[in-house]
């Protein structure tokens, strides 16, 4: 029984470190955005706006009348990971990256997918599937954007495989040229929620090499 215990115990402790270890290695060169306890690295798009975010537990809430947040700092090549939770009704609002391209967020559970649907590159390109959740229950976006290419995995499943988004921005781009730009949270619309938002820059060198992995099939990305 004593050894067949400290079997046991052995296995336990090899299988915590080999996680804590793919943990570690998942964590390498992210950037967590959001500190649990105020809105420290965003501000409002428009300041004069009416706010409706706050942080409650650890989690960023939005709740109507709103405006847009962003992030203080701008970003091009890039991994994000995004979890949110919809209300009941529409449940509408978006992630916009460099502050042109929206990947919408929407109450889609049980719908068809569509170009304005949750999972959708805004009005441009519908989800290959709807992997929505039902409203009241957390959801994921893991997103490769590098260049033009763009890469969303919706709660484990893709729905944007390697898609190029061309020139032009989505929805209420802004109307800045190719480059850098912010990371904005949509909340003009309707209630939701958002936690644990992470993105891990990519270097030049970083993104090519990816891209290169991405075209080829060599690579798992995170959120599969």
């Amino acid at each position: 029984m004593r050894i067949r215990f400290l079997i046991t115990l052995t296995l336990a402790a090899a299988f915590a470190c080999a996680a804590d270890r793919v943990d570690g290695q998942y964590k390498k060169g992210w950037v967590p955005l959001l500190n649990g306890k105020d809105l420290s690295g965003w501000h409002l798009r428009n300041a004069q706006g009416p706010n409706g975010w706050k942080v409650l537990d650890r989690v960023l809430v939005n709740a109507p009348p709103g405006t847009d947040l962003q992030t203080d700092a701008e970003y091009y090549d890039f991994q994000l990971h995004v979890e949110f939770k919809v209300t009941p009704g529409e449940g509408n609002s978006g992630v916009y990256m460099r502050d042109k391209y929206e990947v919408q967020i929407f109450n889609s559970f049980g719908k068809q997918a569509q170009d304005t649907g949750c999972g959708a590159l805004y009005k441009k390109i519908a989800p290959a599937v709807n992997a929505s959740k039902p409203d009241g229950e957390w959801q994921t976006y893991d997103i490769t954007f590098i260049g033009r290419r763009l890469t969303v995995i919706h709660n484990g499943q893709k729905v944007h495989d390697n898609v190029d988004v061309g020139p032009m921005g989505t929805g209420a781009a802004s109307n800045r040229a190719d480059g850098p730009g912010p990371l904005r949270l949509q909340g003009d619309h309707e209630a939701v929620s958002f936690r644990n938002i992470r993105i891990r820059p990519l270097s030049k060198s970083e993104a090519e090499r990816l891209q290169k992995q991405i075209d080829s099939h060599k690579v798992k990305l995170p959120g599969q």
